[in-house]
């Protein structure tokens, strides 16, 4: 679209902030008149949400149940429930460049682990229980800096508030707290579409990681697209209701690399490096013009002009 140019990658073509509308089955047949044509799309969406609604609202009380018993106990097995068999996603299994899947043993040593400070791409509500299931632990820290550099705290349940309602979490001021936790940071400080890697935001310096393990990045690539969400252009509700209501193929890809447990990757972090590691998966490094200021410039022109 040539009028959200503004807010593309010169460089590579990329827009980052553009929403992936959800899919219609809707088809204009023949030479209708548009508002025949508007009139027919209207009356099409109307019948398919309401063919829907019957299967989101039986999938709904398992939902409440699971996500109440996973947040009591730990369960791997309700959030893999809620992922499998209400939103319809492949099993989530993760790669490690020189493993083959069939070595477990040595893949199960690149687990986010307790310890760990991870580094990962943002680009959707499900990000957080993403990486919960594949550190299979609640003992989980989400961190998202603000545009200051500032970090904020947030759980798997409420980085979703902060995808889709830009809620901030609770302020952090000590990160060495969280050293026996797993730490998950993420550096772009707002979602994309998962099209590139947003400029990772510099820290307050008086964070600090010496106190951490190990330095690890997880890439998230999410299938298919119209699932991430760069702007908050639908509710947590709807956003939901597709979930469980779309019955295409779902599936994400994961890939998890470590970094040498030096100065470097520890006290300093290895910002070239791990951006590396986005980039050997397709997740582009892109202007540092394409900022969270940008950003929010651009929802405000979406909102504006996209109709």
């Amino acid at each position: 679209m040539e009028k959200f140019s503004n807010w593309r990658d010169k460089a590579t073509g990329i827009s980052p902030f553009m929403p992936i509308p959800f899919p219609s089955s809707y088809q204009n047949k023949g030479n209708t008149n548009y508002n025949t044509t508007k009139f027919n799309k209207i009356i099409y969406q109307t019948v398919l949400f309401f063919t829907k609604l019957p299967i989101f609202l039986t999938k709904l009380p398992f939902f409440i149940i699971a996500s109440i018993l996973y947040t009591l106990t730990g369960f791997h097995i309700f959030l893999r429930f809620v992922f499998t068999f209400l939103f319809g996603f492949a099993s989530i299994e993760y790669a490690v460049d020189g493993i083959k899947s069939s070595q477990v043993e040595k893949l199960r040593s690149y687990r986010p682990k307790r310890g760990d400070l991870v580094i990962a791409n943002y680009s959707s509500p499900l990000d957080g229980y993403i990486i919960a299931s594949i550190a299979q632990s609640t003992n989980i820290v989400l961190l998202v800096p603000d545009k200051s550099g500032d970090l904020y705290q947030y759980t798997p349940w409420t980085l979703i508030d902060h995808c889709i309602n830009q809620i901030r979490g609770t302020p952090v001021e000590d990160v060495s707290k969280f050293k026996d936790k797993t730490v998950v940071l993420f550096l772009e400080g707002t979602t994309s579409n998962n099209s590139a890697l947003l400029p990772f935001i510099k820290l307050n310096p008086k964070y600090t990681w010496d106190e951490f393990n190990s330095v690890k990045s997880v890439v998230l690539k999410l299938y298919p697209g119209y699932f991430t969400l760069p702007i908050p252009n639908c509710s947590s509700l709807y956003y939901f209701y597709q979930l469980c209501t779309d019955f295409g193929k779902k599936y994400v890809k994961v890939k998890i690399y470590q970094f040498d447990n030096g100065e470097s990757a520890i006290g300093k972090l290895d910002l070239p490096k791990i951006r590396r590691s986005f980039e050997l998966n397709s997740l582009n490094s892109i202007n540092q013009d394409l900022s969270i200021d940008a950003k929010a410039r651009f929802i405000d022109y979406y909102f504006t002009n996209s109709k």
